[in-house]
């Protein structure tokens, strides 16, 4: 298992919203938000290697 921290994160942003943002790496086990920032959990640590060097940098609803 290895979690994910996800900053600036825009305050409309749901769990679901992550969800579908990282889903495409691998199975999750859980996402969290909090007032601004959130951590996305997933089943294997290679999965959450290649979402951070992915997605690093890219937008979610508006938010880098």
């Amino acid at each position: 298992m290895a979690r994910v921290y996800v900053g600036g994160l825009h305050y409309n942003c749901r769990e679901r919203d992550l969800e579908r943002f990282f889903k495409r790496y691998g199975r999750l086990r859980d996402c969290l938000i909090k007032n601004g920032y959130g951590f996305v959990e997933f089943e294997e640590e290679r999965d959450a290697d290649d979402a951070v060097y992915e997605m690093n940098g890219r937008e979610l609803l508006g938010e880098r």
